[in-house]
């Protein structure tokens, strides 16, 4: 067993090849009671050390039993402060998150992400599959845009560093909702399961223009953003419209015009 590497310099991360054996070992079964508990056997010949820096202590990321949504936005900044260097490719590796949701921050992945209950619970070839698909989708990352929102650790990095001072990233856009709050939009983002599942993970949360816009409507039409059933109904509507009309390319005003006309023709 590995003592902890927070001391280190530099960061951590598994090989590729230890992932790979480590995703085929649950697909199997064989590590699925592993899941259940408190720590991972990892040896040194299956990690590497990164070029990411780290600058001190890991932030303490918190999942509240009754709660846990409520939490994800300070975790989300913390995580952001910590990783705030890593560029697009360093934060798509999925050698590091894998190693961030198995090691470092195991207590709160188990707590946010792990399985209910104990491995004798699961009685049958269907529950374990079940647990499973779950281990899978938010303990490991394949590399792609629907995982990186879905896993554990990534999910929440890539929340702030998305929605981070937008007025800072495209001054021309969005200089006008400069905000004393560098996280203003990731707040909102966070604010709700509903709002981080059905906005992100779209094809128009890659569009930062389309992003920060439609967070800027919920946060000013807080009594729409409350109803998940309108929240999915927009953003079902801009995606057909994302898919035609090309809204990417659209102007700010223009932009918030379409968001504002489409989810007044939901509440009509």
């Amino acid at each position: 067993m590995i003592k902890n590497m927070n001391k280190n310099k530099f960061q951590k991360i598994f090989k590729r090849a230890t992932v790979e054996q480590m995703r085929v070992d649950l697909h199997s079964g064989h590590s699925l009671k592993g899941y259940f508990e408190a720590s991972y056997p990892i040896k040194e010949r299956g990690l590497l050390t990164s070029t990411i820096e780290t600058p001190g202590k890991l932030p303490a990321l918190k999942a509240p039993k009754k709660d846990p949504v409520s939490a994800d936005v300070e975790n989300s900044i913390a995580l952001h402060g910590y990783y705030g260097d890593l560029d697009e490719t360093q934060a798509s590796d999925p050698r590091l998150w894998a190693y961030l949701s198995h090691v470092e921050f195991r207590k709160y992945t188990l707590a946010r992400w792990g399985l209910d209950g104990h491995y004798s619970d699961l009685k049958d070839g269907a529950s374990k599959k079940r647990a499973i698909n779950q281990l899978m989708e938010h303990w490991f990352v394949s590399g792609n845009d629907r995982d990186l929102r879905r896993h554990a650790i990534a999910r929440l990095w890539w929340a702030s560093h998305l929605t981070y001072a937008p007025w800072e990233k495209d001054p021309e856009f969005f200089g006008d909702l400069k905000n004393k709050d560098p996280y203003f939009y990731t707040r909102i983002l966070l604010s709700t399961q509903d709002i981080y599942q059905q906005v992100l993970e779209r094809a128009m949360g890659r569009s930062s223009h389309v992003l920060i816009t439609v967070l800027d409507y919920l946060g000013k039409n807080k009594e729409f953003a409350q109803s998940r059933e309108n929240v999915r109904s927009l953003m079902k509507e801009l995606n057909l419209v994302y898919g035609t009309k090309k809204i990417i390319t659209l102007n700010r005003p223009a932009l918030e015009n379409l968001i504002s006309r489409v989810a007044s023709e939901i509440t009509d």
